[in-house]
């Protein structure tokens, strides 16, 4: 089952901002729009309407209907234009409409009608028409304004203000963003500061600015950081204990020997000293693992230059009569995410081993990653291929002449296995000698192994 990848709630809530500013937005341009319209439309509406009436007024009294409206509808084609038609009669029709005439929609007396009609020269009118009854017959009285100029204004009008309002909008959603960010600031300094715990900087997270909504969480995970290094020091503990308390029974078993009748049975000593030796090499083992018990408390690491400085320093004391060069290539910034003994032991025996065998020259590199990358290449004889798999089991030397009890690169193998990493033996490396690579993964694995 695949899973979907996690959700920024960043994201989320700018989405949700960007959305609801843009649909209030939407609905102001709209509203905006559309009350603009509807006022300029009612403003040419009210005029229509004053000069209807006067024309209307002229029939009745039997004036001419010319006197009494302004002289723009005289002119041809003025955009001011009126129409009556009476059954039986010629049209009635202003000068400017010229040799146009309008196409009205059949009413009856009392009826109103208005709407936009096409005028003469590709005009675009506003026509208002009404039914008014005169000598028992229906008389459509219609006047008309071009309204293309206003029209055109209104688009212009929308243009502008949908233009206003998508820059008001960006405005408003970087503004939110921003404030958003601000808010959202003390989740990113948690998450900072998770990053420091992890590289152990940190031994708990601290609670200070942040909000009271994940305080609880942060608190949370203090106390699980704290409960988690009481249970790792109580099994080291309580490891360390049991393996010193079969350390005295042990050594009464290997007195034992000497006793007259075990030496007389040479098979049975050899049996006994075998199986005493074999108990030692697990405890001893055993003790080791409490040391470094499976990662060590949340959050710790080292940093790994100054210790690879500090067993080399000790390796060459140790080996002074053979004169070894190191070469390291670590970043002072290089950081290892456990404890400080599980490191010197791991390199401890990988060093060690390398300058028993080395001829002159070692090699030591790391790569951060994640993972961490840790090799160490040496120019002694190397070893066959075949042999690569029983290095790294308990007990077993390739070479008896050299001391030692077999269990070093074993110690290495437990301990990086412990954090979830690989150890990997190249039997002739880039020196001619034997390669160790170490690979771990940026965070220790859980205590429960």
């Amino acid at each position: 089952m695949s899973m979907s990848a996690p959700l920024s709630l960043e994201r989320r809530l700018a989405r949700l901002l960007l959305l609801s500013v843009a649909s209030l937005l939407l609905v102001a341009v709209l509203a905006t729009g559309i009350g603009i319209a509807r006022i300029t439309r009612d403003f040419v509406v009210t005029r229509l309407m004053h000069d209807r009436d006067n024309l209307i007024a002229s029939l009745q009294s039997a004036r001419c209907a010319p006197n009494t409206l302004p002289v723009i509808y005289q002119k041809v084609y003025s955009g001011h234009y009126y129409q009556i038609e009476h059954p039986g009669k010629p049209t009635l029709r202003s000068r400017s409409l010229w040799d146009a005439r309008l196409a009205l929609p059949g009413l009856q007396a009392g009826q109103n009608w208005r709407g936009f009609l096409a005028g003469p020269d590709d005009q675009y009118l506003l026509v208002l028409v009404t039914g008014v009854l005169q000598g028992g017959a229906t008389v459509q009285v219609a006047v008309g304004e071009d309204v293309s100029a206003l029209r055109n204004t209104l688009f212009v009008i929308y243009g502008g203000t949908l233009a206003a309002g998508i820059l008001l909008a960006l405005g408003l959603w970087l503004l939110q963003r921003r404030l958003l960010r601000s808010l959202l600031n003390p989740l990113f300094e948690a998450r900072a500061d998770l990053t420091r715990l992890e590289c152990g900087e940190l031994t708990q997270l601290p609670q200070a600015g942040i909000p009271i909504e994940i305080l609880p969480l942060v608190n949370h995970i203090n106390r699980l950081l704290e409960i988690m290094g009481r249970r790792l020091a109580r099994s080291r503990s309580a490891i360390g204990d049991l393996a010193h308390a079969l350390k005295t029974p042990l050594a009464a078993l290997a007195q034992l020997e000497g006793e007259p009748a075990i030496r007389r049975d040479p098979q049975t000593a050899e049996q006994l000293r075998q199986h005493v030796q074999r108990l030692d090499m697990l405890i001893d083992s055993q003790l080791r693992r409490a040391r470094f018990g499976g990662g060590g408390a949340p959050g710790v690491s080292v940093p790994l230059r100054e210790q690879i400085d500090d067993l080399i320093a000790t390796l060459h004391r140790i080996y002074r009569d053979k004169p070894i060069q190191c070469t390291v290539s670590v970043a002072q910034s290089t950081r290892f995410p456990g404890d400080r003994e599980d490191l010197l032991k791991l390199l401890g025996v990988i060093l060690d081993n390398a300058f028993k065998w080395a001829r002159g020259y070692i090699a030591i590199r790391a790569e951060p990653g994640p993972p961490l990358q840790i090799w160490i290449a040496d120019d002694g004889p190397g070893i066959a291929a075949e042999d690569v798999t029983r290095l790294a089991r308990r007990g077993q030397r390739l070479d008896e002449s050299a001391p030692g009890n077999g269990l070093g690169l074993a110690i290495a193998n437990d301990i990086v296995a412990q954090y979830g990493g690989r150890l990997d033996i190249t039997p002739q490396g880039c020196l001619g000698g034997l390669t160790v690579c170490i690979t771990l993964p940026r965070e220790a694995q859980s205590l429960a192994d």
